[in-house]
């Protein structure tokens, strides 16, 4: 019996996928428990509609986030520290950037940053900015030294 599958299940498929079945384990697990419903000509067409407007919805969000991407290219985040000997007090963290860059305009949580750990030295340091699973930025922090 073909199914198309509601939810993703262990050693039959994936959620969306239309699978070939028995009967019964459809009939007696599949069906009563939601997991799948029957492939009839109605299924597919509403599966193969649902699948294309989830295609147009992904390929609009990767021209916005390349979009964003162009622009977040361009920018330069200085940041001013207190300093010793080439280490400063403290540190500049995924936070403080997402925070600078939100308040430049740029919509970027903390988690999209990609930093292996908080930077703690003076110079410039590349930051690479996780904005759709195909698109990425690299940003350029500057840290000096604060002019008392």
């Amino acid at each position: 019996m073909k199914l198309i599958l509601l939810k993703d299940v262990k050693k039959i498929g994936k959620k969306d996928d239309i699978v070939d079945v028995a009967e019964g384990h459809a009939r007696n697990h599949l069906i009563p428990d939601k997991l799948a419903i029957e492939a009839n000509k109605k299924n597919i067409n509403d599966l193969n509609s649902k699948k294309d407007s989830q295609r147009k919805r992904n390929l609009a969000t990767i021209e916005k986030a390349t979009g964003l991407s162009v622009n977040l290219r361009k920018e330069e985040l200085t940041f001013y520290v207190k300093e010793n000997e080439g280490k400063i007090f403290g540190s500049i963290t995924s936070k403080l950037i997402a925070e600078r860059l939100n308040n430049l305009g740029y919509p970027i949580d903390k988690k999209s940053i990609d930093l292996d750990r908080p930077i703690n030295n003076l110079g410039e340091t590349k930051v690479k900015i996780k904005l759709h699973s195909d698109v990425h930025a690299e940003i350029l922090v500057i840290t000096l030294k604060e002019e008392n």
